[in-house]
């Protein structure tokens, strides 16, 4: 029997789709359009689409997601806090946020307390020692979902690159020397053998996720693990591409800088080492060929908004599964 893998996410696409739902008609048209395939549907990616890749996980990890609109990030530091209190893993996913705090927020939520100043490096160092200090007590895997590789602080961080890839040209100097101070040397009692951005926490690769929450997460003595990363070891995406025929990845626009902060990357690559063709379904692409062999894409259909996301994926089952 023919095996089809359709995994992505379809948040901000055309039609304006749940990433599930989205997946669901391309399935069906999968179905009408090959002879009795074998279709599995994995909603893979951030935001929205993160949410209903674990909502069946719950009993392995408490989930938070801090919206990309979010201007704060005390919520996800609340939920965080009662989370604490169960005793498992608490997963925090968060991207590039166009208003970011700087994670302050999420610190005041976990804490339960008010108006931490990030300009003063001490009452923020302060805060980050009680935190460190809860999360040890707890004992708990505390994880940040990073759907941004942006570090909270840099010269590609989110403080000086906005999401639309655009350079921030209104430079808070005094708010970053502060926060490099108050962040340095954490989490409290680590042996710092190596100089440099590793061992900095608002500089790792992906700390700027969630306005900062990333930082604040890997100062406290959690760790930074990339979204796509994340999801394929909670979803075990080995073992259901494992004896496929064909993966098919829905991903709203292929283009930057939406593609450069999607987890596409981490289907291809395990659909790679098992030399399977990947074709993409889209509303909108802009990548050149050698793009798309970058990106490891075998195929991609644009929908363009006039063809529907069933009738995309019969077209695809009858082009590659003859």
């Amino acid at each position: 029997m023919t095996r089809v893998v359709i995994a992505g996410r379809w948040d901000g696409g055309v039609p304006v789709l749940p990433t599930g739902d989205a997946l669901a008609a391309i399935r069906w048209g999968v179905l009408a359009g090959a002879s009795d395939p074998e279709v599995v549907t994995v909603p893979f990616g951030t935001g929205p689409t993160f949410d209903e890749a674990v909502a069946a996980l719950g009993s392995q990890a408490s989930f938070v997601r801090v919206p990309t609109e979010a201007s704060s990030s005390r919520e996800a530091g609340e939920r965080v806090a009662d989370s604490l209190r169960d005793g498992a893993a608490v997963i925090v996913e968060g991207g590039h946020n166009l208003s970011p705090d700087c994670g302050v927020g999420f610190l005041e939520g976990l804490l339960g307390v008010p108006g931490i100043d990030p300009r003063q490096p001490e009452v923020l160092a302060e805060a980050l020692t009680r935190a460190q200090s809860l999360v040890a007590e707890a004992g708990v895997d505390l994880v940040c979902a990073a759907s941004t590789a942006r570090p909270l602080l840099g010269l590609d961080s989110i403080l000086a690159v906005a999401p639309d890839l655009e350079p921030i040209e209104a430079q808070d100097t005094a708010l970053t020397a502060a926060l490099t101070q108050a962040f340095a040397h954490r989490p409290l009692g680590r042996h710092q053998l190596l100089d440099g951005a590793d061992v900095h926490p608002a500089r790792q690769r992906g700390s700027g996720a969630g306005g900062g929450v990333g930082a604040v997460i890997a100062a406290i003595g959690g760790r930074i693990v990339p979204t796509g990363d994340l999801l394929s070891s909670l979803l075990g995406l080995e073992a259901i591409i494992d004896g496929s025929d064909l993966v098919i990845v829905a991903e709203p626009e292929l283009a930057s800088p939406v593609l450069a902060e999607s987890s596409l990357d981490c289907v291809t690559r395990v659909a790679a080492t098992h030399a399977l063709p990947v074709v993409a379904i889209t509303h909108r692409s802009s990548l050149s060929h050698f793009e798309k062999a970058e990106w490891g894409l075998h195929g991609v259909f644009e929908t363009e908004g006039s063809v529907t996301l069933e009738d995309a994926g019969r077209r695809v089952a009858r082009t590659w599964l003859r």
